[in-house]
């Protein structure tokens, strides 16, 4: 079974969003090389629409929302164990002010 983990992500205090965009792209572009990910995508966040049609959960502001891909939880375990993932995690340090890590199960 897949697993997914969502991440909320917010930028440092004093780092403009261009900076922080050009940051999430070198994350993105690191990705590539972490051995058992699946899959990695990271979206930056546009606007936050005021016309929800259940009430509102104010969580916030944050300024991307990033999603990891594993096949299995043998391969998360290879992830968690990688030292290129160790490294790519050092980098995301130098420009995630803050993140709250979400995980997923499927419906079906």
């Amino acid at each position: 079974m897949m697993i997914r983990v969502v991440y909320l992500l917010v930028r440092p205090q004093g780092m403009t969003q261009a900076k922080f965009a050009e940051e999430c792209q070198v994350h993105y572009d690191m990705s590539h090389n972490v051995p058992a990910l699946h899959k990695y995508e990271v979206r930056l966040v546009a606007d936050e629409p005021s016309d929800t049609h259940v009430p509102f959960l104010d969580i916030g502001p944050f300024d991307a929302v990033a999603e990891c891909w594993f096949e299995s939880s043998e391969k998360y375990e290879e992830y968690l164990a990688s030292d290129i993932r160790k490294e790519w995690f050092e980098h995301g340090k130098t420009f995630i002010g803050q993140l709250k890590p979400i995980y997923t199960r499927e419906l079906h």
